[in-house]
C-alpha cells in the first residue's frame, strides 16, 4: 500500500512540475512575442497597412474594369458597400495588429523581486485550482474566471492583479493557508505524456522560437532589412495600381454619386 502511495505521489509531483514548466514556457513565449512586436511591430504594421491598401486598390481597379467592360458607370454607394464587405476581415486583422503593437509598446518593466512574488503566488495557486490538476474546477465558473485572471496576471507580470486574484480565490475556497489534499487525477501517466508533448511543441515553434532571432543582432538587422524591402515593394505596387485606376477612368468610366 505504501508503495502504491509513493508511486501516486511521484506521478502527481511530476505532473505538477511538468504543468508548471509548460506554463512557464508559455509565459516565456508570450514575452518573446511581446518583444518581437516591440522590435518589429511598427515595420510589420506598416507593411500590413500597405498590403491592405493594395488589396483595396486592386479590388477597386477590378470593380472599375468590370464596369468598363459592361459600358456602365460605377455607383459610388455600391462600390463602398462592396469594399466594406470584401475588406471587413482584413480591417479587423489590421485593428488587432494596431492594438497588439500599442500594447507591446506600453509594456512595463518589473523588478526581480516582483517577478519572484508573482511566481510564488502562481505556484501556490497552481496546486489549488489549475484546471489540469484539479478536476473540480469544471464545477465552478467563478473559480474558472478567477483562474483566467491568474493566467493573465502571470503572463503580463501584473503583480497587483495576481495578489488580488489570490485574495479572491482563497476567500472563495475559505482557506487562507492553501493546504489542500492531493487531488485524484485519472489517467495521470497519459496526461504526463500529453504535457511533455505540448512542451516540445512550444519549444519548437513560434513565438518561442523568436527567442533565437531576438538574441542575434545580425538576425534582427536582416529581419529589419527584409521588412523594409517588403514595404518598398508594396509602395511600388500601390503606385502601379493608382496608375491602372487612372487609366481606366480616363477611358470614360464615370462615377455615380448620391447626394444626401
Amino acid at each position: 500500500m505504501d508503495e502504491i502511495i509513493q508511486i501516486k505521489n511521484a506521478s502527481y509531483d511530476r505532473y505538477k512540475d511538468l504543468i508548471m514548466r509548460r506554463d512557464a514556457l508559455k509565459k516565456e513565449a508570450f514575452q518573446y512575442e511581446r518583444e518581437y512586436v516591440r522590435v518589429f511591430g511598427e515595420l510589420i504594421l506598416a507593411v500590413f497597412e500597405l498590403k491592405v491598401a493594395c488589396i483595396r486598390k486592386k479590388k477597386t481597379v477590378a470593380y472599375y474594369q468590370t464596369a468598363a467592360n459592361h459600358g456602365r458607370a460605377v455607383d459610388a454607394d455600391e462600390l463602398a458597400a462592396y469594399l466594406e464587405r470584401e475588406m471587413a476581415a482584413l480591417n479587423r486583422q489590421l485593428d488587432d495588429m494596431i492594438a497588439d503593437t500599442e500594447n507591446a509598446k506600453k509594456a512595463e518593466t518589473i523588478t526581480q523581486a516582483d517577478l519572484l512574488k508573482i511566481k510564488r503566488i502562481y505556484h501556490k495557486l497552481v496546486k489549488r485550482i489549475h484546471p489540469d490538476i484539479n478536476p473540480l474546477m469544471a464545477q465552478s465558473e467563478e473559480l474558472q474566471d478567477l483562474w483566467q485572471r491568474v493566467v493573465t496576471a502571470y503572463n503580463c507580470n501584473d503583480l497587483k492583479l495576481m495578489e488580488e486574484s489570490e485574495i479572491l480565490i482563497m476567500k472563495l475556497l475559505g482557506d487562507e493557508e492553501g493546504n489542500a489534499p492531493m487531488p485524484d487525477i485519472p489517467d495521470i501517466e497519459e496526461k504526463i505524456q500529453e504535457v511533455e508533448k505540448s512542451i516540445s511543441i512550444i519549444l519548437d515553434t513560434d513565438p518561442y522560437q523568436y527567442k533565437y532571432l531576438l538574441e542575434d543582432p545580425s538576425a534582427v538587422e536582416e529581419k529589419t532589412e527584409d521588412l523594409e524591402n517588403e514595404k518598398r515593394a508594396f509602395e511600388d505596387y500601390s503606385g502601379q495600381l493608382d496608375d491602372m485606376l487612372v487609366a481606366i477612368m480616363e477611358n470614360g468610366v464615370g462615377m455615380i454619386w448620391h447626394m444626401n
